[in-house]
């Protein structure tokens, strides 16, 4: 019975965590998931067009994929959103976004230096990823954090 209620104890934070989270950061984490279990078409299918003519599916499928095994797995990865109040005003400007889009700026540990950026817009039926950029930390916290 103690096993049972420690079992219990130990899930509803990790279950709650992930109902939590802001779909958003879901799509982010679903696309890395996708990208190790190397499902091309579906990692394609959260990117937009226009990134994925400037990425090849296949080296970018495989990029993500080496991102979540240096950080030993999705989990690990620290994926979370960015608030605007914590980004700089000239970052959100660099963007180059309208007024109208629904954006929200996302990151993700990809290994003990760097970070990945990813910009994902809110669409009418599904969220696609716009942009993704990898900064190290100190440029990071210099260009994009306020």
């Amino acid at each position: 019975m103690k096993h049972l209620l420690l079992l219990i104890v130990i899930c509803i934070p990790l279950f709650l965590a992930g109902c939590l989270s802001p779909n958003s950061v879901r799509v982010v984490n679903d696309m890395y998931q996708a990208a190790l279990m190397e499902e091309e078409e579906k990692v394609a299918s959260y990117f937009s067009e226009d990134f994925l003519e400037a990425h090849p599916i296949k080296e970018l499928t495989h990029e993500l994929a080496e991102d979540v095994r240096a950080m030993y797995g999705v989990n690990m990865m620290n994926i979370t959103l960015i608030r605007d109040r914590e980004l700089q005003d000239d970052y959100i400007e660099s963007l180059g976004l309208s007024d109208e889009q629904e954006v929200y700026v996302i990151t993700a540990q990809t290994d003990e230096r760097e970070v990945m950026v990813w910009i994902v817009e809110r669409g009418r039926s599904q969220y696609t990823i716009l942009q993704g950029e990898r900064y190290d930390f100190d440029t990071y916290h210099d260009i994009v954090l306020d």
